[in-house]
């Protein structure tokens, strides 16, 4: 991997975190969502943000395994077994 790769690939994850921090501010404002649309909105960032937890554990994964950072891939593979998110090993 270069270091442009490198940087790509910490960029991304970056920008994928940075969505998901947008996510949870929207949540924690509709917290005391009383209306129906509030509270249909509040669900939708919800299940966003989960999305893209999901998708953040899964690059990571991958972009500490190409990185050469096996441990740390493989603890990330673990989690996402234990979310449901990779088929048992």
């Amino acid at each position: 991997m270069t270091d442009e790769d490198i940087v790509r690939a910490v960029r991304g994850i970056a920008a994928m975190e940075a969505s998901r921090d947008a996510l949870a501010v929207r949540v924690t404002a509709l917290r005391t969502a009383t209306s129906a649309e509030d509270l249909a909105a509040r669900d939708r960032c919800g299940n966003a943000m989960a999305d893209a937890d999901a998708q953040i554990l899964l690059e990571s994964m991958e972009v500490l395994d190409r990185l050469g950072m096996t441990a740390a891939a493989m603890a990330c593979s673990h989690v996402a077994q234990e979310e449901g998110l990779l088929p048992p090993s």
